[in-house]
């Protein structure tokens, strides 16, 4: 508990008072003169003497491991399908609001400084230090929430230069970020993943934001949505996971590990119950194309002199009840039947991915992992 609490001491530290160090150095007159530069070479500023010192203290005193292992290329491209969205989504952002390609690029690298100094801290130090400690699966849930809770209260140093209702809806809002951000740790035993896809999040939220990297959300309503969606992912990486995680918790541990055996409940055995929930999911699907296709009609109806029809509460509400249930849906089926493919395919989310997937498991393309452990030692057991 010293070391995180040492880490911890060292972010607080050092993020506040650089800039009273920058300050007297007058480095921030200097970063005022560059204009609409000066907010990203900054971040170049704080994140790389952060990398190092972190990286160094973990060397000489903290001693924690940090797993960067090989992660199959295959799977890798799964993997890899949520930054990229994230990275087409910035520069749709980008070219909307007409940022040039140096800026674009500029982008790009502070964000990746910045996804490599936080995973660094809280995903690669704290939460590998929390898992360290966890003696059961209890003690592991345990160290996912903390490190995420801990990922989201840091911004709260936030407050100096942006307001208080800002600073909280985002704390609230990337708590869940956190957690998926671990998942993708504990999934795949390297950190670049989580580096990645944490970088471009952030790269399509500052070019949203028009290039600042203050929080503009002002909505209670994003820290439900984000909840909703980063909450999910976590879930059904660590769920058709289950087996890898004690992989991780092992390496983080350096012992053997003791894989859990997981069986499939009776009704996922079942193939006809696994026919008729697909195919109720891939119907379902179709949902959404039909409310656009009747929204279609209701604009084509309207004459050119008048104005085109707003859509109405009910209807808006339709389609969010209509688009958050299918995803429950194709959620359930995912990790209920415990399919191979299932994260590929939820990365495509939500409906060309989830139709695909469930028209798979339909034709019995693709078919439940329900394969036994070869060992019965649970990793509670050993503990």
């Amino acid at each position: 508990m010293k070391k995180i609490i040492s880490i911890l001491v060292i972010l607080v530290a050092y993020i506040v008072g650089l800039s009273y160090v920058l300050k007297a150095l007058g480095v921030n007159a200097w970063l005022d003169s560059l204009g609409g530069n000066a907010s990203m070479i900054s971040i170049f500023i704080q994140e790389i003497p952060l990398i190092l010192i972190l990286l160094l203290l973990n060397h000489f005193f903290w001693h924690q491991k940090l797993l960067f292992k090989r992660y199959p290329w295959n799977k890798s491209l799964g993997m890899l399908i949520l930054p990229f969205l994230f990275f087409l989504s910035g520069l749709v952002v980008a070219l909307r609001f007409h940022f040039s390609a140096s800026y674009i690029l500029l982008v790009f690298f502070a964000t990746l400084l910045i996804g490599a100094a936080e995973e660094l801290s809280f995903r690669g130090l704290i939460f590998g230090l929390l898992v360290k400690r966890a003696k059961n699966r209890a003690g592991f849930i345990l160290a996912l929430f903390s490190s995420s809770i801990l990922f989201g209260l840091i911004h709260l140093l936030n407050l100096r230069h942006q307001p208080l209702p800002n600073t909280i809806i985002q704390v609230l809002a990337v708590i869940p970020v956190g957690l998926v951000l671990a998942a993708i740790y504990v999934k795949t035993n390297n950190l670049l993943f989580a580096i990645l896809l944490h970088a471009m999040n952030d790269f399509t939220a500052i070019l949203a934001s028009g290039g600042g990297i203050t929080s503009e959300q002002t909505n209670p309503l994003s820290i439900l949505i984000e909840w909703f969606l980063f909450g999910t992912l976590a879930f059904v990486f660590l769920y058709t996971s289950w087996t890898q995680k004690e992989r991780f918790i092992a390496a983080i541990q350096a012992r053997a590990p003791q894989l859990s055996p997981r069986k499939l409940p009776a009704l996922a055995q079942n193939v006809t119950f696994r026919r008729m929930f697909a195919l109720i999911a891939l119907v379902y699907s179709l949902l959404p194309l039909f409310l656009i296709f009747k929204r279609a009609n209701q604009i084509a109806a309207t004459t050119p002199t008048l104005s085109i029809p707003n859509q109405t509460l009910s209807e808006s509400a339709l389609m969010a009840l209509v688009i958050i249930s299918g995803l429950a849906l194709f959620t359930f089926l995912i990790v209920f039947f415990d399919f191979h493919l299932a994260n590929l395919c939820w990365f495509l989310l939500p409906y060309v991915g989830g139709s695909i997937f469930a028209l798979l498991v339909l034709l019995k393309v693709i078919q439940p992992k329900n394969n036994q452990p070869k060992s019965n030692i649970s990793y509670a057991d050993k503990a």
